[in-house]
């Protein structure tokens, strides 16, 4: 977890084993609900079971023919 004073966000990180976890799920549930009354954004970043390579690849074609 990061949190960003400055900006007002709170950046959780979650593996694909955390998101397999019951405990940590709650927990990310607590702290989104915690950190929002403080007007945080929050963001959840979850890793995914894609190929980095290709995943990435197919963004950065994306964004050049925008």
């Amino acid at each position: 977890m990061n949190i960003l004073e400055k900006s007002k966000i709170v950046e959780v990180w979650l593996t694909n084993e955390d998101q397999q976890n019951r405990e940590i799920e709650s927990e990310v549930e607590r702290i989104c609900t915690e950190w929002s009354r403080r007007k945080y954004k929050i963001a959840v970043i979850r890793s995914g079971s894609g190929d980095l390579f290709t995943s990435a690849e197919g963004l950065l074609l994306n964004n050049l023919a925008s």
